[in-house]
């Protein structure tokens, strides 16, 4: 039997192992960080829906309305409005942490009411043009 192999063995097995230990977790984070990436592209896709629903009602001027089915999987939540800037704005969140804020832009649409939270699958979210108290702009709200 060779001396210098039995030698070598522990020596390559202690280098693979290193390098394991460093790589899995760094791979794990990039599986996690890909499926947030999918989460947030996909929650993006139905803001996209909402956007343009709300900006066809808003163009078709006050007592206009419209409605979109809307599908959010796990974790994924949209906020519409709230206040300030955000009256402004869809919110994208997945697992409670805002990912992206999309600002109605081209027309500056503002949205009237409380915040409107969207979650589930095969949700119907309505659109319509109103002014209240002299202000412009559009309410949104989920009809199922």
């Amino acid at each position: 039997m060779n001396k210098k192999g039995m030698v070598d063995f522990p020596m390559w097995l202690a280098v693979t192992l290193l390098i394991l230990a460093i790589f899995v977790p760094v791979a794990i984070g990039m599986v996690n960080d890909l499926k947030d990436d999918t989460a947030v592209l996909a929650a993006k896709a139905e803001a996209d829906k909402i956007e343009n629903m709300v900006k066809g009602a808003y163009y078709s001027g006050a007592g206009s309305a419209d409605t979109v089915s809307v599908s959010l999987s796990g974790g994924s939540c949209l906020v519409i409005g709230g206040d300030g800037s955000d009256s402004y704005c869809i919110s994208i969140l997945i697992d409670d942490t805002v990912f992206e804020k999309m600002y109605l832009q081209r027309p500056s649409v503002r949205f009237l009411g409380d915040p409107v939270y969207i979650m589930g699958n095969n949700r119907t979210v309505s659109a319509e043009c109103v002014i209240e108290n002299g202000v412009y702009g559009v309410r949104v709200s989920v009809i199922d």
